[in-house]
């Protein structure tokens, strides 16, 4: 557990749920051939049988060998496939309600936008079989430890922001794109179309930047 995995994987399983709570990780022992639950608390560390798993069998293996073994599942990153693009859909409405809402009418705007309203009913009501375009990659490890002026060191579970793009027709109009960093994964959707054309454009001319680290004029 002192790889690079084994870092990000005693990352992911403290993060806790919307309540506060850690959730609990379902591995195997392979020694006593029984499911554990693996948990990290105040004291680090701590593992079980899981339940309708045979407990003495597990503790008595424990105390007969010196060495052993515990798998942890490891998702590793996302794929992008109908499930994954409704998540990021939902994100990037709630990011576009949040980046508005200290505009005056803001939830009239975006209630009667119309231009939203596919995406709206994509989030809503799904549509089996179509995965809503997503510019996905990684733009640091889930580890990755940041330092500012601040805090010494720290660790990001999430952040975003709306990029605009213009229209080549007309400064007042354009493509509105949620960007979304989630453990050091980065997705980015269109909230009008589901088309990728303009930001794929925006990325090149910006030398493949990610706009969350892009230097940007004071609003």
């Amino acid at each position: 557990m002192n790889s690079d995995y084994g870092k990000r994987i005693r990352f992911e399983m403290k993060i806790p749920s919307r309540r506060g709570r850690i959730p609990v990780v379902q591995g195997f022992h392979p020694q006593s051939k029984c499911k554990v639950d693996l948990i990290f608390d105040s004291d680090g560390l701590n593992f079980s049988a899981s339940q309708n798993e045979d407990e003495t069998m597990f503790i008595q293996t424990l105390r007969s060998q010196r060495h052993g073994s515990l798998y942890i599942p490891f998702s590793g990153d996302p794929n992008l496939n109908y499930e994954t693009a409704r998540f990021v859909g939902k994100i990037g409405l709630e990011v576009l309600s949040y980046r508005c809402q200290e505009l005056d009418g803001w939830n009239e705007e975006i209630v009667n936008k119309k231009e939203l309203d596919e995406l709206r009913d994509y989030v809503r009501r799904g549509k089996p079989g179509f995965v809503w375009p997503i510019h996905t990659r990684r733009i640091y490890s889930a580890e990755h430890q940041f330092k500012d002026d601040i805090e010494e060191a720290y660790q990001v579970l999430n952040e975003w922001d709306i990029l605009f793009i213009p229209s080549h027709l007309s400064s007042d109009s354009g493509e509105y794109y949620a960007v979304i960093a989630i453990l050091g994964v980065e997705y980015t959707i269109n909230l009008g179309g589901p088309e990728l054309e303009g930001y794929l454009r925006w990325l090149k001319k910006n030398n493949n930047q990610s706009y969350l680290y892009l230097t940007k004029p004071e609003q």
